[in-house]
């Protein structure tokens, strides 16, 4: 009788998951009322990868298109790209830096037209462009390795993009997607909710920005902006290139004193670099689309979600060890990474033993 009833439950509990994903799901599908033609949206980070591709689809698609470059090199490649096109604008940016931001930011008002500071949604006047959404895209990994590797510079870069450079992209343009009642998107990554080792200063900026997106999202519920978060696994750009990780790792090595390179060994070194590059291209994808099907369904949906998650790493490996408890995450990673090769004072331990 108690197996039944506990089978019956599951059954039930079964169910009711299954209708529910297929109610939210074709609840998704609804489109936002009105023209993509009289929106706009800032994207930052377009000279490469996830930025880049979402300028496009969005140019594509009737959006007017503020596309934030950090390099004349990428701001010129994209209007390469699409050339004469008049809903693409590139404007230099640089998240980290106050007095660029504020420059974009004049920019884009210019560019808009004439603000209204903020409106109801029957006071909008529907032939005027508004900025819709700001979608914070760009993003650095900073440096890859142990903590003892990094110093403060290599946590203040990480912060001053990846985490301020969200807020003082977001402060500069809050007012104009308030009055258009719009959305701010982030991405932030699976690393904002779930810590790795090895990657300390992109890990505390990630979840940085992520907190600053849940304060957002609640606060500007009642402006009738909506927020959210989109959260990557590990995808094969620019920022996670081979090479581009290898100098990482050098980097942070030629910075160490020699205590703590004596502590670690050229040894451990080599073989962290060659095991986390290993292990970072077998699990990554050079699927990008799935990143920026996800950005555009967080402008373009009626009822976005607030997290999406990327990748099959995100929603099967990463996620669900973040809803685990502490002791068993740290277990699952200790071996999913398991090292075969310690550092120096350590093997000295093992061989006195």
């Amino acid at each position: 009788m108690v197996v039944c009833l506990v089978c019956t439950f599951f059954a039930w509990l079964l169910a009711a998951v299954v209708v529910w994903n297929v109610v939210r799901y074709i609840i998704e599908l609804i489109p936002e009322g009105g023209s993509l033609h009289d929106r706009a949206v800032l994207i930052t980070g377009c000279d490469t990868g996830f930025g880049r591709e979402l300028a496009k689809k969005c140019v594509k698609n009737g959006f007017l298109v503020f596309a934030g470059c950090l390099t004349d090199q990428g701001a010129t490649s994209l209007k390469e790209e699409m050339p004469d096109n008049p809903l693409l604008n590139t404007v230099p940016l640089d998240v980290s830096k106050d007095e660029s931001v504020e420059k974009a930011a004049e920019y884009v008002k210019k560019n808009l037209g004439e603000h209204i500071p903020f409106r109801s949604s029957s006071n909008r006047d529907p032939n005027q462009t508004e900025l819709w959404a700001v979608v914070n895209n760009a993003g650095i990994f900073s440096c890859y390795g142990p903590d003892d590797w990094c110093r403060m510079n290599d946590y203040k870069l990480a912060l001053d993009v990846n985490c301020l450079g969200v807020i003082r992209v977001t402060q500069a343009f809050k007012r104009l997607v308030k009055a258009a009642h719009g959305r701010i998107v982030t991405v932030t990554s699976v690393n904002g909710r779930l810590s790795t080792p090895a990657a300390g200063p992109y890990v505390v900026s990630k979840f940085g920005a992520a907190a600053y997106m849940d304060c957002l999202r609640q606060e500007l519920y009642n402006f009738n902006v909506k927020c959210c978060i989109v959260e990557p696994g590990i995808f094969r750009t620019p920022l996670l290139d081979e090479t581009a990780m290898l100098k990482r790792v050098d980097h942070v090595w030629n910075q160490i004193d020699d205590e703590t390179r004596a502590e670690y060994g050229v040894t451990f070194k080599d073989y962290f670099a060659r095991m986390w590059n290993r292990t970072y291209i077998s699990l990554s994808t050079t699927k990008l689309h799935y990143v920026v099907d996800n950005y555009y369904h967080a402008l373009t949906a009626r009822y976005p979600r607030h997290r999406y998650y990327c990748g099959w790493d995100a929603i099967f490996v990463y996620v669900p060890l973040s809803l685990l408890p502490t002791w068993w995450t740290d277990f699952v990673i200790r071996n999913l990474g398991k090292q075969e090769v310690l550092p120096a004072c350590l093997e000295t331990d093992k061989k006195v033993q």
